[in-house]
């Protein structure tokens, strides 16, 4: 148990300081942050193998998981000072994100005094960043298919896997569906682990009319959808033994194959319950790791594999929209990365905490987007801050409704104006562009602004202007 003093807790060699500590952050459960830190550092002899060397991501929840939470990849500010962080370019922020790796119960414990309440792991470590050591299955029922469905699926996979010579285990997500995980030994690409998968949910599709193994079906209702896009390098997967930022306070837990069964409910595995387990269905894990050098898993023809992967990386861009979203709560359309209607734009107005415009032009299979505090301008030499959002998928351009509360962006939207536009120039801090639509026609710009002491939350914001002709 946590021993609590003036607001520090005492943690092996080390003095973390924690606040709030009677904060509940799980209402339904009344779980209490003092209860969050004193699982984590309950559940760190388990835990820390896995979060060894990786570089890790956070969804934190301040305020409950009756609030909108938020992802972090960069290392809080005031972590301190012993914290061990790895430093690594990102691709899609486009500037160097410094990840925490966790390999003590101190950080672990820091973590949770942060409402991390979600810890996430790469499938490679920090020195081998190319060469995963994980292979993630990731089965994920499409209601009304829900986790006695994934079960199925699951258990199906496995006897594939067995006749392979191949260990697997299994765990929940913590939320509808399971995840089956091998150790494999770092010789593969992840181009090669996502054939692997991916090859592995075509023999389980062609076998089953429950199972989907294509992206564009994974939406089909009533489907299980074997995803093996979750095997591209940037790709991560809840940590075991993490909880979830869900109402009962789930854990993603590591079960024994014998234990899958109808009826498995996600919340039976909780912040309360799963450490009170006497064995380890996942021991020895990391002394398991295999071989995939089978003849005709991997050996896939090369153009099949490049469209392949290039779906992947397409569909990756609409991550972080469908991360903050609950499709079974909103109305808002799922959507994918596809083409044709690239020169459309629209403008939503976006009753939010506060009224707003979501102005968004079409480009490379998504909507790119900026939110408009102030409106679009209409008139020639206006200029409205824009502050650049998540891409949103096509289909978001036909949108109009009501986002109901407590999901990311409550509140009602209607278009306010939608046409074409023509490019005149498209950099990656200068966009300018004719707009034709019902409402504004003209010439427009986006300028990324360029402060040498911006802060990381300001560091998408834009001006949007209407250009004098």
């Amino acid at each position: 148990m946590v021993v609590r003093k003036k607001g520090d807790v005492n943690v092996e060699f080390r003095k973390v300081k924690f606040t709030n500590l009677d904060k509940v952050l799980y209402p339904s459960l009344g779980i209490t942050k003092y209860q969050i830190i004193d699982y984590y550092i309950k559940a760190a002899s388990k835990m820390l193998d896995f979060l060894q060397d990786r570089a890790i991501t956070l969804c934190r929840f301040p305020d409950g998981v009756r609030r909108e939470g938020f992802y972090e990849k960069n290392a809080p500010k005031g972590k301190p000072y012993w914290v061990k962080t790895f430093k690594q370019f990102s691709e899609s922020a486009r500037r160097d994100v410094e990840y925490v790796v966790c390999e003590d119960v101190e950080t672990l414990a820091w973590l949770a005094n942060l409402a991390a309440l979600e810890i996430s792991i790469p499938l490679s470590k920090t020195k081998s960043q190319e060469k995963p050591d994980l292979v993630l299955f990731d089965i994920d029922p499409e209601p009304p298919a829900n986790l006695d469905h994934a079960v199925d699926v699951a258990l199906a996979l496995k006897l594939k896997l067995d006749l392979l010579g191949l260990k697997s285990y299994v765990k929940t997500t913590g939320k509808k569906g399971l995840h089956v995980v091998l150790p494999i030994i770092q010789k593969y690409t992840f181009k090669q682990t996502l054939a692997f998968v991916h090859q592995m949910g075509k023999i389980l599709a062609n076998e089953s009319d429950l199972v989907v193994s294509e992206f564009r079906q994974s939406k089909v209702p009533g489907t299980v959808y074997v995803d093996y896009m979750q095997n591209i390098r940037s790709r991560t997967m809840i940590c075991p033994y993490s909880l979830r930022g869900q109402e009962l306070a789930p854990v993603s837990t590591p079960l024994d194959w014998k234990d899958l069964r109808k009826g498995l409910k996600a919340e039976d595995f909780n912040i309360v319950n799963v450490l009170e387990r006497e064995s380890d269905p996942w021991e020895g894990f990391f002394e398991s790791n295999q071989s995939l050098d089978f003849e005709g898993v991997l050996a896939k023809d090369e153009k099949e594999m490049s469209e392949s992967v290039s779906e992947v990386e397409g569909a990756s861009a609409l991550r972080e929209y469908a991360l903050k979203r609950d499709f079974q709560r909103t109305h808002e359309p799922r959507g994918r990365v596809s083409r044709g209607g690239e020169h459309v734009f629209v403008v939503q107005e976006h009753h939010a905490r506060s009224l707003h415009h979501d102005f968004r032009l079409a480009r490379e299979g998504v909507l790119k987007s900026w939110a408009v505090p102030k409106g679009v301008p209409e008139e020639a030499g206006i200029k409205r801050l824009a502050i650049q959002t998540e891409d949103h998928p096509l289909d978001y351009a036909e949108f109009e409704g009501t986002i109901p509360e407590g999901q990311y962006g409550a509140g009602m939207v209607r278009i306010w104006d939608k046409g074409t536009y023509k490019v005149k120039n498209w950099r990656k801090d200068k966009i300018e562009f004719f707009l034709k639509g019902s409402k504004l026609s003209g010439m427009y710009a986006l300028i990324k602004l360029k402060k040498t002491n911006m802060k990381s939350y300001k560091q998408n914001e834009w001006l949007l202007l209407r250009m004098k002709e």
